[in-house]
């Protein structure tokens, strides 16, 4: 298992992209990733650019490699052995916006050994929010999308692997971001006494649709309690199947594959929320290119409690990773990969107690990676740990929207790019309150921040807003590291923000102040160390009082100019 940046950059790295991962601060991933703009080529590089509608913005390192014509090639050396390659890329929408199909040559030692299909259809969105696909609307944006592919080899560690558009090139340029090698293991086992849904009438080709299938299988397993087995196949489900007191093994998430218009596993809505559902080693690859916010179409949603589990899945093409519906208490997310979502991550949203989302990979999401929205319902006593988040499109990485008891720690967070900071809490979206202790410790946020489009300011890596009504919480701000942000470290927006208590607080590089205050209100900052950050050290818009405690470095606390 290896954490993202601490191996992603130590193998051909620039001065400017290296960054050392504080201990345990992000997701245990399974592969070792390699940013384009450090592996071998003769392609152009673009960036780095923060502006938002450009390609280089929205690269992971505000970097990225361009394949123009025919000969142009990235290559890495590989750090590890590895069978398996996931490539984010993008492709140009073709004219009006129709889609255009490519084709990535795979080389080892110079040899051919595979191509990976690429293509726009799943990219590029227009005009303002809610977006459409049409180019004359402008604003285009949302260009990379993930391609993956299972070798028929182990490369060994030390073998020189390139990257090549077509020789007869369907798109007029190709932009690799980076490429996650991996060694995928053997298909997992048919768990014992498992039910099949093959023997139900699946179809593992995926030809016919096998949604009656599954929820026939899904019946008799929850009658009998036998686990449901997805073996090694690709089932199309144009709907959703629903789940409730059942385990649904797949064979890992290479392997056993869900597709389809509409696919998505879903709990019973609530009050009568479904309970005791496993779902483990599948992945779910939808088929959603555009946003529509009338339309439930989540890899995984509904109400999942009673000690429900969801690990080891894949989820990519959807419009929400996970959007799942209090009120309901007691699940579990671990090490789970959601990419290229045309809306949030993972949403918890309305009633939620008792959730820990842990150990998970979010990236080119659409909106914020990870979010706990208390609308109507507070959401309380939620563990949001160990996650990495990089690159959401729109919006934040972390975002708590109102709830009580939450606690946000270890997470990783990079490259935000409008709309949005990366550690975000709020009193917005009509959100209960924020209220009791949100404890956020432990976490980094690497080039968070953004210039809001509505307001013409900038919005910190982290991000208070009280928005409908003031903040008034125990909101405990610890260990936090900030990296080269974009604009202001902190943000304190809105109406009055009470409760904020700052103990351990490291800033490398600002585009902005440490903190810029534009509501009404007091906190307390503590072991604060800064460097590179933009006078004056505090910007003040209001009567917001700051109360220096203890020993704080590389900075000058009287430094505080008006907006």
């Amino acid at each position: 298992m290896l954490s993202l940046w601490s191996v992603a950059w130590s193998g051909q790295p620039s001065a400017a992209t290296v960054v050392a991962l504080d201990p345990g601060v992000g997701a245990p991933l399974d592969f070792v990733e390699y940013e384009a703009e450090n592996g071998a080529t003769n392609g152009r590089i673009v960036g780095p650019d923060r502006t938002f509608a450009t390609l280089a913005s929205e690269a992971s390192g505000r970097r990225a490699v361009l394949l123009e014509g025919q000969g142009d090639y990235v290559e890495f050396t590989l750090s590890a052995p590895a069978n398996a390659l996931t490539v984010r890329y993008a492709v140009p929408d073709g004219p009006e916006g129709k889609p255009i199909d490519a084709r990535l040559g795979v080389y080892a030692q110079s040899r051919r050994i595979s191509e990976l299909a690429v293509t726009s259809r799943y990219c590029c969105y227009y005009g303002r929010y809610p977006f459409t696909k049409h180019p004359a609307d402008g604003n285009g944006h949302h260009f990379f999308d993930h391609a993956r592919i299972l070798l028929d080899r182990v490369l060994p560690a030390g073998a020189v692997v390139r990257l090549t558009s077509d020789p007869r090139p369907q798109a007029s340029w190709i932009a690799i971001d980076l490429v996650d090698f991996e060694m995928v293991p053997a298909p997992l086992s048919r768990p014992p006494r498992s039910l099949s849904v093959v023997d139900f009438g699946a179809d593992p080709y995926g030809e016919l649709d096998s949604r009656e299938a599954f929820t026939k299988a899904m019946a008799a397993a929850s009658g009998s309690r036998r686990p449901v087995w997805v073996p090694p196949g690709h089932f199309r489900l144009d709907g959703h199947v629903q789940v409730d007191r059942v385990e649904i093994a797949g064979a890992g998430p290479w392997y056993s594959v869900l597709q389809g218009d509409g696919v998505g596993l879903y709990g019973r809505d609530a009050p009568n929320p479904s309970q005791a559902v496993d779902i483990h080693d599948l992945a779910i690859i939808g088929q959603v290119n555009e946003r529509d916010d009338h339309k439930a179409l989540a890899g995984i949603g509904g109400a999942l409690g009673g000690g429900s589990r969801i690990r080891d899945v894949f989820i990519q093409h959807v419009k929400v990773g996970l959007w799942l519906d209090g009120p309901f208490d007691g699940l579990l997310v671990r090490h789970v990969r959601v990419l290229d979502t045309t809306a949030d991550g993972l949403n918890l949203h309305s009633g939620i107690s008792g959730v820990i989302v842990e150990d998970s990979l979010f990236r080119n999401n659409g909106d914020d990676g990870i979010a706990s929205w208390a609308e109507h319902l507070a959401n309380h006593d939620i563990i949001i740990r160990h996650n990495t988040v990089v690159a959401p499109i729109l919006a934040n990485g972390v975002a708590i929207y109102g709830g009580r008891d939450i606690t946000v720690s270890n997470n990783l967070i990079a490259d935000t790019l409008t709309e949005g900071g990366g550690l975000h809490l709020a009193n917005r979206f009509g959100a209960v309150p924020l209220s009791g202790r949100i404890f956020l410790k432990g976490n980094m946020v690497v080039r968070g921040g953004s210039i809001d489009p509505r307001w013409h300011i900038g919005i910190g890596a982290v991000w208070l807003f009280a928005l409908d009504v003031p903040i008034k919480a125990q909101i405990d701000l610890q260990t936090t590291t900030l990296l080269d942000s974009s604009e202001e470290a902190m943000l304190l927006f809105g109406k009055r923000i009470d409760g904020l208590v700052v103990n351990g607080l490291r800033v490398d590089r600002t585009g902005g102040s440490l903190i810029e205050l534009r509501a009404d209100g007091s906190a307390s900052l503590s072991g604060v160390w800064a460097t590179g950050i933009v006078e004056p050290t505090v910007r003040k818009c209001s009567t917001f009082q700051l109360e220096w405690k203890g020993s704080n470095n590389g900075l000058n606390s009287s430094s505080v100019q008006g907006c």
